[in-house]
């Protein structure tokens, strides 16, 4: 360690004596760095963070698909059905999502609302932390009015009492029993997918009423625990059979060639994201090898005006393997600067993403900075140095010593292999930058095409918004 120690002072002052070099390797590093980890923390929030349903792979979602559109909700009835019809169905939960007016003891807010089936958190596979969830008689029409909390909802209005349970909040004017809380990042999934700014922090029962059951009004979403060795594919399959079998019925019309699918949750809610966001991820690891290669060529041509202090060296005595230690030790130095960059710059881009484009990604966990993300730095900065810092150590402590003296003493230029390592380094930038920038221009063509579709009517100076009043105090619609 005593050895390592002098390395990384001797490192020290040979960037304090190169400044030029040691900013521009650094600030190269610490772009690439910054670049890959800040799209990494955003893969490990939505590709990698686990679902928040035990056993994700036995949960799908329940869609409906008929002329007019290609994926939309489904109808109460049609919930009926396919519990009683489809074998590949342990169970089947359905629920729809509003905003509603919550107030209590504190401030009134206003906040997402999920109406739920009783059976909605069995069948996605997760249970209150605190409390308990709806019962069949709460979820009948006329039961009694209760509530569920999220657990972001309880840490932030009530501090994480556990007497919070029995208290009494008012949603939209309704006063609501609350009979316990969800666990640390349990959301539905549609709360990932829509309206995603604000998902839903409390459940209250939908409370259907099995004597007014349609197959007409599509309102609802429905997802399903598939049974022991059943698939999507074969849900799938036994929900067109169903839907085909209410056709021939009279239930739906012919022409409206009308179907139910499901699609598994874990393909629901990651959806495309997952893949565009690995796409993105290759991007900025071929920016991670250009910066490489940049640095290599900077350490290349520095090796070569240092290359009479190695022969020196090498001539009085010290070993390749000495040699080769104490130049990756310099560019582990150079690596662990660039980290450091690299975590500022990845915290500036993380914010920017969370402010401006989180909203569009099904962000599992929160996006950010953690210790996990020092430790992915860390690594990237030792396989860096590896990538950039080993090819030009070895072949700055090349074996013919007095060959280096005669090359070093008769010109100030490179030798031909170096000159071939440093092209071939050129070379691959060149290459890698080619990639990248037909793939950024054919990007921000599809960018451009996208903001130019025309929309049927003119969008400026026009706002939407909504409204929804008190049920209490405007029962009719």
């Amino acid at each position: 360690m005593s050895t390592f120690f002098q390395d990384v002072g001797f490192a020290f002052r040979s960037m304090r004596r190169a400044p030029g070099f040691a900013i521009a390797a650094i600030v190269t590093l610490g772009l690439g760095m910054g670049a890959t980890t800040a799209i990494f923390s955003v893969i490990r929030a939505v590709v990698l963070s686990p679902l928040p349903y035990a056993q994700p792979e036995r949960r799908v979602m329940i869609w409906s698909r008929w002329s007019a559109f290609e994926k939309t909700w489904v109808a109460d009835g049609e919930v009926d059905d396919y519990r009683r019809l489809c074998p590949s169905f342990q169970a089947v939960a359905a629920w729809d999502s509003n905003k509603a007016n919550v107030t209590d003891e504190g401030d009134p807010i206003r906040l997402g609302v999920g109406s739920v089936t009783a059976n909605t958190f069995d069948t996605l596979g997760s249970r209150p932390v605190l409390g308990r969830g709806f019962t069949a008689e709460e979820d009948r029409v006329g039961g009694a009015p209760v509530a569920v909390l999220g657990f972001a909802l309880w840490q932030a209005r009530y501090g994480g009492d556990p007497g919070v349970e029995g208290r009494t909040i008012r949603v939209d004017g309704v006063a609501r029993r609350i009979l316990g809380v969800m666990p640390r990042g349990f959301a539905l999934p549609t709360d990932f997918t829509v309206d995603a700014a604000e998902p839903t922090s409390l459940w209250i029962p939908l409370q259907l009423d099995p004597a007014e059951m349609t197959h007409g009004s599509h309102s609802y979403y429905a997802a399903a625990r598939l049974a022991s060795g059943a698939t999507a594919a074969r849900a799938t399959s036994e929900l067109k059979a169903v839907t085909a079998n209410l056709t021939r019925q009279g239930v739906y019309p012919a022409s409206m060639r009308f179907e139910a699918f499901a699609v598994p949750v874990e393909e629901e809610i990651r959806g495309g994201a997952g893949r565009a966001l690995l796409l993105v991820f290759g991007a900025v690891g071929f920016l991670m090898l250009m910066a490489c290669a940049n640095v290599a060529n900077l350490l290349l041509a520095r090796a070569e005006g240092r290359q009479r202090e190695i022969s020196i060296r090498s001539a009085i005595g010290a070993g390749k393997a000495r040699l080769v230690r104490q130049l990756l030790t310099e560019s582990l130095v150079l690596a662990a600067a660039g980290a450091v960059l690299g975590i500022a710059l990845a915290w500036c881009g993380i914010r920017v993403i969370a402010a401006h484009g989180s909203a569009g990604l099904p962000a599992l966990s929160p996006i950010g900075i953690e210790p996990r993300m020092l430790l992915f730095a860390a690594a990237l900065a030792g396989v860096t140095t590896v990538l950039f810092g080993l090819a030009p150590a070895l072949r700055t402590v090349r074996p013919d010593s007095n060959e280096s003296l005669r090359e070093s003493a008769s010109s100030t230029s490179a030798g031909v292999a170096g000159q071939r390592l440093r092209r071939t380094l050129a070379a691959s930038q060149m290459a890698l930058a080619v990639v990248l920038l037909l793939g950024a221009g054919l990007m921000v063509r599809s960018l451009e095409a996208l903001m130019h579709i025309d929309l049927g009517f003119d969008p400026n100076h026009v706002l939407t918004l909504r409204l929804r009043p008190d049920e209490i105090a405007y029962p009719k619609p």
